[in-house]
């Protein structure tokens, strides 16, 4: 494509390798780049717009806005009503004569189908669109609430949380896809961040709602109202969320000659299409001015005529791209804050509603407020951050980027990660006062939830933003894979060795990958460098 061979003439100048992941943000001699009207000088939008209006790249801030409220509403919706249960396992469990582990059982269910359905739902968003996938999960997230409110049984609650889940899956993936779909590079850390922020907010805040609803008005009070918070959130999708994939495809028309470099360094001369290379230097005249057409707005998209290709491609990508050691370690990265995060809202209802704190289920419920406090402070300085810091290294690297530099920025986060575990273990075992736990564990945890996972992420999509939906799978079905195992054995380990045993043994799996973030910083780009040429490069799905 033509702005491939800039970023190449660009590279030749600077003699810089590039490869996915690294990017040129600035001119360079004769090689102009597009520009943002209005930018600052120099600052290359990555990737290049088209100088199609309805673009996503293109879309006015109020377009992008609208667009991302609304799915960022429907994500906190559908996470809050399926990760609240726990302050209610009291009354579950006297309605239904439940032990611990049962309880935790029906969480667990509910998160591995929460991750195992994205290896379905990514390749529908890829063949059919962003649009009408998450309206259609959106009716069967309403359908699977009324079930749970109406469910007489264990095994019939049991069967509701496991459907919920699959209809809930889509808040796991679809929004990382439409932040790569509408924004630019610069812009992604915020975004990934804010994100994040309202997925877990949804796991914070849905227990406090949830605790205080089931005091007051019964536990099945609680589905009726994610019922209609569900039906809400998938009516303002269906007016306020038009389609973001969007195709980028050079046209197949004789073209001008350029230059680009060979790997051994040397320049060679290379034809590129001229029409394509017309768009890659308008596109950014657009930018802001956009809006979605009204092909955007239709309820069916037309799928691609290589769906049959797409299914195939989309369903066994994840199971590639999970022997990636980048993706692998992002995926490690969401993982180990949020099982931590899984078993403080595990635990916390057996805690506090014990003897030595005396909590009522409700007052259970007000303790994720800590959560809450601690992820907002996440996303307001997490993806700032590893923006800020990922420009000022590419400033100091003339004006080439490289993926790697966002991830010093996870060092103050993992410190207050380090410390939540800590909490967790010896602040359980010892009966610490409830005002430092709830700080200095679920607090801390909160924070941890949203930043690290923000950066590690947004550090994936960098690398292989073409299967920014899969590394998202990848990421999900790890995370809950190891989240249903807690919820299996924690109350086992816990009884036989202690609440030390089972914080520490969280602390090795979530320690593994931020020691490998060492060794990833200075030799990632040699692993990006390996798979230069891999097929998963040139798997656009917009």
């Amino acid at each position: 494509m033509a702005s491939e061979a800039l970023d190449r003439r660009a590279a030749a100048e600077l003699n810089v390798e590039i490869i996915p992941g690294t990017e040129v943000m600035t001119d360079v001699g004769d090689v102009h780049f597009a520009h943002a009207g209005g930018s600052e000088k120099g600052s290359v939008l990555v990737p290049h717009p088209t100088n199609n209006p309805n673009d996503p790249l293109n879309w006015s801030l109020l377009w992008k806005l609208t667009t991302a409220i609304s799915q960022l509403l429907y994500v906190w919706v559908l996470v809050c009503s399926a990760l609240s249960l726990a302050p209610m396992f009291p009354f579950l469990g006297m309605e239904f004569h439940l032990n611990q582990q049962q309880l935790s059982l029906l969480t667990g269910l509910n998160v591995i189908t929460l991750g195992f359905a994205n290896i379905f739902i990514v390749p529908l968003s890829n063949i059919f669109g962003r649009r009408p996938t998450s309206i259609f999960f959106g009716i069967l997230v309403v359908l699977t609430n009324i079930w749970q409110a109406l469910a007489t049984s264990h095994h019939s609650l049991l069967a509701a949380r496991a459907l919920n889940g699959i209809a809930a899956a889509t808040s796991e993936t679809i929004m990382v896809q439409v932040i790569a779909d509408m924004f630019f590079l610069h812009e992604r850390g915020l975004w990934v961040g804010i994100y994040f922020t309202m997925y877990f907010s949804g796991a914070f805040l849905g227990p406090i709602m949830a605790g205080n609803i089931a005091a007051l008005h019964g536990w099945r009070s609680f589905f009726w109202l994610s019922v209609a918070l569900a039906g809400f959130v998938t009516i303002l999708l269906v007016v306020a969320f038009p389609e973001t994939r969007w195709r980028r495809q050079s046209a197949n028309h004789s073209g001008v000659t350029t230059t680009a470099t060979k790997d051994n360094g040397e320049i060679e001369e290379k034809h590129v299409d001229s029409e394509a290379n017309s768009e890659a230097a308008q596109g950014g005249q657009l930018v802001g001015k956009g809006k979605p057409s009204k092909l955007q707005w239709s309820p069916i998209q037309k799928p691609d005529s290589n769906w049959a290709s797409f299914i195939v491609r989309d369903i066994t990508t994840p199971f590639v791209v999970f022997v990636n050691p980048i993706v692998f370690w992002a995926a490690l990265m969401l993982a180990g804050p949020a099982d931590l995060l899984l078993i403080f809202n595990l635990t916390e209802s057996g805690l506090f509603g014990s003897p030595a704190y005396g909590f009522n289920p409700g007052q259970v419920g007000y303790t994720n407020f800590a959560f809450f406090v601690g992820g907002i402070f996440g996303v307001l300085t997490a993806g700032p951050l590893s923006d800020w810091w990922a420009r000022r290294a590419t400033i100091k690297n003339n004006g080439v980027r490289e993926a790697e530099m966002r991830l010093p920025a996870l060092i103050p986060y993992v410190c207050f990660f380090i410390i939540s575990h800590v909490v967790g273990a010896v602040g359980y075992t010892k009966l610490w006062s409830w005002s430092a736990i709830v700080v200095a564990g679920f607090g801390f945890s909160g924070l941890a939830v949203t930043s690290i996972p923000t950066i590690a992420i947004a550090y994936a999509v960098d690398c292989y933003k073409p299967i920014s939906g899969e590394i998202m799978v990848v990421a999900t079905v790890l995370k809950n894979v190891l989240g249903f195992c807690l919820s299996y054995w924690v109350f086992n380990v816990m009884a036989m060795d202690g609440w030390v045993a089972v914080y520490m043994t969280q602390f090795a799996v979530s320690m593994l990958p931020v020691v490998l973030t060492i060794p990833l910083y200075f030799f990632g780009k040699n692993l990006r460098r390996w798979t230069r040429n891999s097929s998963l490069h040139r798997m656009e799905a917009f």
